[in-house]
């Protein structure tokens, strides 16, 4: 995200109002947009799948399918171990000057990608949905792939030089998406797995020409990134665990026999678990965009100051000073990315009653919903550390926390599933409250040992 920091503060100095909406709404656009989008887009079709057949079978069954199931969740695990070793990898690339070796790399990427998923999403398809026709299968077979490929590009697309080409093709693409699904409505679910391919291509089709356009090369592939001694297995762990451990709980609750029940072959949902949690995350919007900001305008000046500091040759007392800095900045974004959240989820508190009766969802599922509230600020706290010891390639306890939150998210789910309805959520809770809290006393381990580990550790 280099250089967007510096667009960012340049548009807050103006000093109005405006210009705080706008910097806010870039970072929210850039932090959590294309999501938003693609779930909004999700959510219409379904309720339009739900008008036309006045059963609220194919749009669960449609939802199921692509937000909670494969399309998402396995597509996002099954990238995950390339995403942050990839990111890493371009990082590195730019720092030398070498560009031109980010194209063919990410041909290559696509490549091996491409080729693990038909080798993996062949057999699941067969076995996973057993009773569906052939060209059901061969639309979900294609769909999971160009996510593949849409979750790899996303890597460079989110950038500086790309952020509102990012956006604009997200909004074009599921706007086709919606289109084509209420022409295709009549031919159910695979009409709507068609519309949802189709925008999908369209979207990676367009990231993947602006990424040749931006990223010249003479090269068409390349394979450097796989290089043994040059890739990053811990970055790449740290990236399988952090998405098994998002989605471990509602996986959990979609297959317990208490919780869950099959919506199609060997595709499960939960009533109970999905719908208040999805609401809950989309509340974190305020708090992505002040984290976005305060990481990318803030804590990145002050890295670059530090380590400018050190590799050219300043002080002890210059050094000492630019840390103290970043110790500081970490604490007022932590503070306000917790505080602003904080005050959006009051809010949300106060509304949730008429906002649950006007989606017409269930008053029971109230204080599920107030648990999750708590889970996914935590969350975004948790989050937050963990994008700065990546800033501080802090690897091992990057993998370390990850691979404990994974942990923690599926023993707490499954202890909650067993203690009762009151309990659900509060395993998903405690367990991101016990990483955040481990977290920052890792990170407060960290900053106090930055100078002596950066000068005699090397």
């Amino acid at each position: 995200m280099a250089g967007i920091g510096f667009e960012l503060k340049k548009i807050l100095k103006k000093g109005t109002l405006s210009s705080m909406i706008q910097t806010y709404s870039i970072s929210a656009a850039l932090s959590s947009g294309p999501w938003v989008i693609s779930m909004i887009v999700i959510m219409l079709i379904g309720f339009v799948s739900f008008s036309v057949s006045r059963t609220s079978m194919q749009s669960s069954e449609f939802q199921s399918i692509i937000t909670y199931v494969l399309m998402l969740a396995s597509s996002l695990i099954f990238t995950s171990f390339f995403q942050l070793p990839f990111t890493r990898f371009v990082a590195d690339r730019i720092f030398e000057k070498k560009e031109y070796l980010v194209l063919p790399n990410f041909f290559g990427l696509l490549v091996v990608v491409f080729i693990a998923g038909i080798l993996f999403i062949v057999p699941f398809s067969l076995w996973f949905f057993y009773s569906q026709n052939n060209l059901f299968l061969l639309l979900f077979m294609a769909t999971f792939l160009v996510l593949n490929g849409v979750w790899i590009s996303n890597i460079l697309a989110t950038s500086l030089r790309f952020f509102r080409i990012t956006i604009l093709a997200y909004g074009v693409s599921y706007l086709l998406i919606f289109l084509l699904a209420l022409l295709l409505k009549p031919y159910g679910n695979e009409g709507l797995l068609l519309s949802f391919l189709a925008g999908n291509t369209l979207l990676l089709f367009i990231l993947v020409m602006a990424i040749i356009y931006h990223y010249p090369s003479h090269y068409l592939v390349r394979f450097d990134f796989f290089q043994k001694k040059g890739f990053y297995f811990r970055l790449g762990i740290t990236g399988m665990f952090y998405n098994f451990g998002i989605w471990i709980d509602k996986i959990i609750f979609w297959y317990s026999p208490l919780t869950g029940y099959a919506v199609m072959d060997r595709l499960h949902t939960s009533i109970v678990y999905d719908m208040p949690i999805f609401l809950a995350y989309l509340s974190i919007i305020p708090g992505m965009a002040v984290f976005f900001y305060r990481l990318e305008a803030d804590f990145s000046e002050n890295y670059d100051r530090y380590y400018d500091a050190v590799r050219g040759n300043g002080t002890l007392q210059t050094i000492r000073e630019e840390r103290y800095k970043m110790i500081s900045t970490i604490r007022v974004a932590l503070r306000e990315i917790l505080t602003v959240q904080g005050i959006f989820n009051l809010i949300i508190l106060m509304v949730a009653e008429p906002l649950f009766a006007m989606l017409k969802i269930p008053q029971l599922y109230l204080s599920l919903f107030y648990i999750d509230l708590l889970g996914t600020q935590l969350q975004l706290g948790f989050m937050s550390v963990l994008a700065i010891l990546f800033y501080l390639d802090r690897q091992r306890e990057a993998m370390v926390l990850s691979i404990l939150f994974f942990l923690f998210n599926a023993a707490g789910s499954w202890l909650s599933i067993q203690m009762g309805p009151y309990f659900f959520g509060y395993g998903f809770t405690v367990a991101l409250l016990c990483v955040f809290v481990i977290s920052l006393l890792w990170l407060r381990y960290v900053m106090k040992r930055l100078e002596y580990e950066t000068f005699m550790l090397q």
